[in-house]
């Protein structure tokens, strides 16, 4: 049987309820500013992608024909993760699961935007995702680069944390602040309404799956547009 609410269990405050972002602000109190945490994951993203970039030999044609097609993959993956193991508790992946769980509920209904630097904890993903996606790219991209060579291997990794950045990016400005600069950029603001749609509680399992371009959702039907 379908549900328009996330699977979650019967305790602590009600879903997306003031009580519950409180009680994450809460929790959060002791760790270093949310500001010196965002800033971080973006400087190791680059920092990631400086490295990969010094390492490929490189930019043949091959690179730049496979790109839309290398991006169509990550599109999809980040389709299927979001509305499969994000949104239903899986016996491999229960850490992203309850990621989710923490992110919908703090940002649910009218509750949308950052209200001060705490809230950025619930919004970029924790170091354990990190880590266990950067081993999924390291272990794909080593299959790549045996096979047709290690520049492609690179390549595939480059395109791979290019993506995570984008999603990251695109993510963060969602939750800003209506009117806010990054708002101000047109498509910005179209992905983010989409985005937006997305954290309704009665919309949240069924519709707009793709945090950054929703070619998914296109495809399965499961776009939502007022």
């Amino acid at each position: 049987m379908r549900t328009d609410k996330p699977e979650l269990p019967d305790r602590g405050p009600k879903f997306g309820s003031n009580e519950y972002r409180a009680s994450f602000r809460e929790s959060v109190r002791r760790r270093p500013s949310g500001t010196v945490y965002v800033l971080a994951v973006f400087l190791l993203l680059l920092s990631i992608l400086g490295f990969i970039v010094w390492r490929i030999e490189a930019f043949d044609i091959w690179f730049w024909i496979s790109l839309p097609a290398y991006f169509l993959v990550a599109n999809g993956i980040e389709y299927w993760l979001h509305r499969y193991p994000m949104h239903h508790r899986m016996r491999l992946m229960p850490v992203v699961y309850e990621h989710v769980t923490i992110h919908h509920n703090f940002y649910a209904d009218e509750h949308f935007y950052f209200e001060q630097p705490e809230d950025y904890y619930a919004a970029i993903l924790p170091y354990y995702i990190f880590v266990g996606l950067s081993l999924v790219i390291a272990l794909i991209a080593g299959v790549v680069g045996f096979v047709f060579g290690a520049d492609r291997g690179w390549q595939f990794a480059l395109v791979a944390y290019s993506y995570y950045l984008l999603y990251e990016a695109l993510h963060f400005s969602y939750h800003t602040r209506a009117g806010g600069l990054l708002k101000r950029i047109p498509f910005v603001d179209y992905l983010s309404r989409g985005h937006l749609y997305h954290h309704r509680i009665g919309l949240m399992s069924r519709y707009n799956f793709n945090i950054t371009f929703p070619i998914f959702d296109k495809i399965f039907r499961t776009q939502y547009k007022e």
